[in-house]
């Protein structure tokens, strides 16, 4: 009897979940809906180079309030920050004195901006005006605040360089170390950790920064701490924490075709890491094995992302990149039998124990993707192109998929053909 429980444990669970997890969820290139901005695209050398600007920072109230920071290599010249209120779907545009590096906004009207230059200027208006409010003395790469409400937050730069931001300006710290400062991570107002060249990784604690020891990684990294114990790094290896001091590599065996340069988890299982190369990688359970997705959404190079629930999230890049984790189609289902008079897909057995015939009608098929997304429209397989057939000949196709391997459960096949999408539900017992 315990096969014919679990199965309507399983189908009630899905009866639950049908509204709030049928749609499914995934990246999408939104770089189209930016407005054309100050130095986004500059042709020089009469015309035998174009530079496009950068999105270097990200700050996001909500899922839907947001402003972003450009960066291009034109000393002295403004760069323009862009505000969204819509989550990205269109966009207004601010000025800024200088090339950002990165923007924190602490609520609708208050927020900071760090020039690559090391100026740093707080506005008070939304974005709308900035005025000077310190400086780093050096270039500046990371500006990086506790959760909000906090007031207080720290800039990080060349050569170890290293000031906190207040209301009433900013302050130089001296950590009397080597090594620029690439990046930080604070979970509370209490505590962060900053991430240096020369493989060091530092703690803020109470104040103070504790040096630890070094750590296997390279000086193209960044981190991303959940809690006072759990952390991750990447670069061109995977670390992870969970006691927030000693930091061990995991996944040795992932293939990387690039630097990662960004990494931000939404819970303690699931995480995204971005990199040099266009890639984008995930883990759902905790970091300590990662896969890459397949996408070909961009190539540029990749530098942060941001979620700001765990179905909304951003990647920011080179070349004007922005990437969002949204739903991808309001459409549940698609493809059966009664599609339409094109020709349908059924899926069988169903439920089933891993191994799933696809049975394509009416379809002139030369070649066939095929995903498997999790109910949180993650990617748990993609198979290479199948071959199912030679010729105009129209009637039915199968092909067999295994997903025998995957824990039980509800998942979705997305079968990419002939410019459309079909999508169908299976539960695997």
């Amino acid at each position: 009897m315990k096969p014919i429980r679990f199965l309507f444990i399983l189908l009630f669970s899905f009866c639950i979940f049908h509204f709030s997890f049928g749609q499914q969820y995934g990246w999408t290139n939104i770089s189209s809906n930016f407005p054309d901005f100050y130095n986004d695209t500059v042709i020089i050398n009469g015309g035998a180079d174009t530079l496009i600007a950068s999105i270097s920072g990200i700050s996001f109230l909500d899922d839907n309030h947001g402003w972003i920071c450009t960066y291009h290599p034109f000393d002295g010249e403004p760069s323009a920050i862009l505000e969204t209120t819509d989550g990205g779907q269109t966009w207004t545009e601010h000025s800024a004195p200088f090339a950002g590096a990165d923007i924190h906004m602490i609520d609708e009207q208050n927020g900071y901006f760090g020039a690559i230059n090391g100026f740093v200027y707080k506005t008070i208006d939304g974005a709308e005006t900035w005025t000077f409010h310190g400086l780093l003395t050096v270039a500046l790469y990371d500006l990086e605040f506790p959760p909000r409400p906090a007031q207080t937050g720290y800039a990080g730069g060349k050569d170890g360089h290293l000031s906190q931001i207040t209301p009433e300006g900013v302050f130089p710290y001296s950590l009397g170390l080597n090594g620029s400062v690439y990046c930080m991570s604070f979970p509370t107002e209490e505590l962060g950790w900053a991430l240096l060249d020369y493989q060091l990784i530092i703690r803020y604690i109470d104040g103070e920064w504790i040096s630890d020891s070094s750590h296997p990684f390279s000086s193209k990294s960044w981190l991303y701490c959940f809690d006072n114990q759990l952390g991750w790094c990447v670069g061109d290896r995977f670390l992870l924490t969970t006691n927030g001091i000693d930091w061990v590599q995991v996944d040795p065996n992932f293939v990387q075709t690039g630097a990662m340069m960004g990494v931000f988890f939404t819970d303690p299982d699931n995480g995204w890491a971005v990199g040099t190369q266009g890639q984008i990688a995930y883990s759902t359970d905790g970091g300590y094995d990662w896969t890459m997705l397949e996408h070909n959404l961009t190539d540029a190079y990749l530098t942060g992302v941001l979620f700001t629930s765990p179905n909304n999230g951003y990647i920011i890049g080179g070349e004007k990149t922005l990437l969002k984790y949204t739903a991808i189609t309001g459409v549940e289902e698609q493809g059966g039998m009664e599609a339409g008079k094109r020709g349908g897909l059924e899926v069988f057995p169903n439920p089933g124990r891993g191994i799933y015939n696809l049975q394509f009608t009416n379809y002139n098929l030369q070649s066939v993707k095929v995903e498997v997304v999790d109910l949180f429209g993650k990617p748990v397989k993609i198979s290479p192109l199948h071959r199912l057939g030679e010729g105009p000949g129209v009637g039915a196709e199968s092909l067999e998929l295994d997903i025998s391997y995957l824990p039980a459960g509800i998942y979705f096949i997305r079968i990419h053909l002939e410019n459309q999408i079909i999508v169908k539900k299976v539960i695997k017992l």
